[in-house]
């Protein structure tokens, strides 16, 4: 018998790639899928596209929401998919789906017991011209929950989880707030979440065209020295995306203050504000800065300056 999976997807003004994405979600194999979309507020003619699927396909299901962004958006489609299936999956608009992409997650899931599964993916460019893996399979992949805090490798269009994981994620009292939503999105707090339970298992191959264009709100790329310029000055002047570690870290001690406990780096991450936290994190720093890359004089930088 066949396992079921519901397939979470939020769009927003994607009519350029969306009917080939939902084609390829439609077209998965050996496994009976159901898709929910959340429209997140869409101004160009993606809705139109997506009341044609509904009205031609069974197992397709919408509801045309506000704007909430991205993050929101994914969390609340979760909250309101129904507890009756065996699986649950994130997927993109703009992306393209292999035929087995479920059913190998799956299949890794109950080897594994884990949380939740991830996999590496194909960038393509804007016409679907393979421009190769986005990791290359020898690249250590952060899997730890400080690691995750540090630097979320794991892209949420991959991910494939439980029936148990999804009931843990949609408990309320576990909630993420929206706040942090807006500063890391929906696939960080998944990924953070997943690693302090039953852990996460990762799949170096690759089942998804992960297609990168102008447009794209998250990418495989980080962009050039201005782009990371840009991006720190969004941060310098709004408040709300400011210190996105350290407020992951406190919502996770909040959350799951039982699972919090085995990783005491968690609880250092949280503390930013003091300068007696700021003092700890800089102690870890060499552990801390593993995972993300950062040169110490960076690291040192963003700490002190209330960045972390």
């Amino acid at each position: 018998m066949n396992k079921s999976a519901a397939i979470m997807l939020s769009a927003y003004n994607g009519e350029k790639y969306l009917r080939e994405q939902l084609d390829s979600l439609l077209r998965q194999e050996n496994v009976a899928v159901e898709i929910f979309v959340r429209d997140d507020g869409s101004s160009d003619s993606t809705r139109n596209i997506l009341s044609e699927y509904e009205s031609n396909n069974g197992n397709f299901h919408v509801d045309y929401a506000q704007n909430a962004g991205v993050g929101n958006s994914f969390m609340r489609l979760l909250y309101s998919v129904p507890a009756s299936f065996d699986y649950y999956a994130f997927a993109d608009q703009d992306d393209i789906w292999e035929s087995d992409k479920i059913l190998k997650a799956v299949e890794l899931l109950e080897k594994s017991g884990a949380s939740l599964y991830a996999s590496n993916q194909e960038c393509v460019d804007k016409s679907g011209v393979s421009l190769g893996l986005r990791y290359d399979t020898s690249c250590y992949i952060n899997l730890l929950p400080d690691e995750i805090i540090g630097k979320n490798m794991l892209a949420g269009c991959t991910m494939v989880f439980p029936h148990s994981f999804f009931e843990i994620l949609r408990e309320e009292s576990r909630r993420p707030s929206e706040s942090l939503l807006r500063n890391r999105i929906h696939d960080v707090w998944v990924a953070a979440v997943a690693s302090l339970h039953s852990g996460i298992v990762y799949d170096e191959r690759s089942f998804i065209k992960y297609r990168q264009h102008e447009n794209n709100v998250v990418g495989a790329s980080e962009g050039g020295i201005r782009k990371k310029l840009k991006n720190r000055m969004k941060k310098v002047r709004n408040k709300e995306l400011r210190n996105g570690r350290s407020l992951l870290a406190k919502e996770l001690i909040e959350k799951f203050p039982e699972a919090v406990e085995k990783y005491p780096l968690v609880k250092v991450c949280a503390n930013s504000k003091t300068l007696a936290g700021k003092k700890q994190i800089l102690k870890h720093g060499k552990r801390l800065r593993a995972s993300t890359g950062e040169s110490g004089f960076a690291f040192f930088i963003k700490v002190m300056s209330g960045l972390f």
